[in-house]
């Protein structure tokens, strides 16, 4: 849904308007982001034993912020390369900024969906692995 949402962004006409172009891609994306960052969440301190949940969360923090910088670095270079060759093309400044815009949403809206295939196809290694049994423990259960 969020890759879905992006793309409706990415098609947002120069001449566009808030409630007919706008609005359906951001309510869209917001549903599936709402759901990812929840599934993220989750999965991340899942299976973390109490004594290292903030060292957990930490890492779910920073490695988000790190992504998010990372993104807009690669989105916004997207955008500014596509902003030049439309102005280079002799286009309006407005339908360069457009171009530009909508290059980098497209882009983003791949990377998303590439994201949620590579999350799909993962497969859950806490759930394969075998429990973790501290030295001394199998003696004691046994006897």
């Amino acid at each position: 849904m969020s890759a879905g949402g992006i793309y409706l962004l990415s098609r947002i006409p120069v001449d566009g308007s808030y409630v007919p172009d706008v609005l359906p891609g951001l309510v869209t994306m917001a549903i599936g982001f709402g759901a990812v960052f929840v599934g993220v969440t989750t999965a991340a301190n899942a299976g973390v034993p109490a004594d290292k949940a903030g060292l957990a969360a930490g890492l779910l923090s920073t490695s988000q912020q790190l992504g998010m910088a990372l993104g807009l670095a690669i989105l916004s270079a997207v955008a500014t390369a596509r902003t030049h060759h439309a102005l280079a093309a002799h286009a309006t400044r407005p339908e360069a900024l457009t171009a530009g815009y909508q290059r980098a949403l497209l882009v983003c809206s791949i990377f998303v969906l590439a994201a949620a295939l590579i999350a799909s196809r993962t497969p859950n290694a806490r759930a394969a692995a075998a429990p973790v049994v501290a030295p001394g423990q199998a003696a004691t259960e046994s006897a």
